[in-house]
């Protein structure tokens, strides 16, 4: 049995779809079972799919705890500083009307109480992500991903179309649409926008027209790597926002495929107790 209430302030949601919402990475026949069956109460109400729930209300929901309370996958702790391997599809933190029952956070809070993340990913991309249960070392961290130095991030990922060259620098400027949650790469500057610097190193082919590919950011921005080699002609398999719509339908149920594969802690890093390490997670065989 897992008892959750739900955030205030929410207008009045169908109850399977908030379900979805608030659990993501739960199989969806879970909750269409538990749903037929009246398995989820509400404010002490056996419900089912047709019913609303909104802010405030109390779920009590009888459903197998693995489904609802999983474990975070760690690959490294001390207890100060947390390196956890976020699946894709999960997100990092509640979002902005505060649903999220089964985050990133809420996980690691099962064990570390007061964790804070010290970066985040997008829902959509997985991998690592580092969060701290120390005050000091959250703060050490925090400077260098704000400062974007000290941490070298590498990702992978599945990009469309031939490469003229197997490796180089990309620059240009990125603008964000807050209200519409994008971005827009443009090569001058621009009132509002911000400076992209990405690299990319092409690793071998996964199929005619496909490609492997390393992807450093240099800096950090929001949706940076997704827009930039977008932008560049050659956008990232699964990326229905900024890539190639119908050729991601080549590739049908195959995700996002953009992973935080490693993170190098550089030797000047405010990060000063982990300096030199290195932290790798693999990717998963997308195709």
């Amino acid at each position: 049995m897992t008892a959750h209430r739900v955030p205030d302030g929410l207008a009045p949601t169908p109850l399977e779809k908030y379900l979805r919402r608030a659990w993501p990475m739960t199989p969806g026949h879970v909750f269409r079972d538990a749903l037929k069956k009246r398995d989820v109460r509400v404010n002490g109400a056996r419900s089912g799919a047709a019913d609303t729930v909104r802010g405030g209300d109390a779920l009590t929901l009888y459903i197998d705890a693995r489904w609802l309370e999983p474990e975070a996958d760690i690959l490294f702790s001390d207890d100060r500083l947390i390196v956890a391997i976020k699946p894709q599809g999960l997100p990092v933190d509640a979002d902005q009307s505060g649903v999220g029952a089964d985050t990133l956070l809420t996980r690691l809070h099962r064990r570390w109480p007061g964790a804070r993340l010290c970066h985040r990913l997008d829902a959509a991309t997985g991998g690592i992500v580092l969060a701290a249960a120390d005050d000091g070392v959250w703060e050490q961290a925090f400077q260098a991903f704000r400062d974007h130095k000290g941490v070298v991030k590498g990702y992978q990922a599945l990009a469309l179309r031939d490469f003229d060259r197997p490796e180089g620098t990309l620059d240009a400027y990125l603008l964000k649409d807050a209200r519409r949650g994008e971005v827009r790469v443009v090569h001058r500057d621009a009132p509002g926008a911000k400076p992209i610097r990405t690299r990319y190193r092409v690793q071998s082919q996964a199929a005619p027209g496909l490609w492997r590919v390393a992807l450093e950011p240099v800096t950090g921005r929001t949706h940076q790597l997704r827009a930039h080699m977008a932008d560049f002609g050659h956008p990232l398999l699964g990326d229905d926002r900024y890539g190639d719509r119908a050729a991601n339908r080549a590739y049908p149920g195959v995700k996002l495929c953009l992973w935080h594969a490693c993170l190098t802690v550089s030797e000047d890093s405010p990060l000063a107790d982990y300096r030199g390490m290195r932290f790798e997670a693999k990717a998963p065989e997308w195709v």
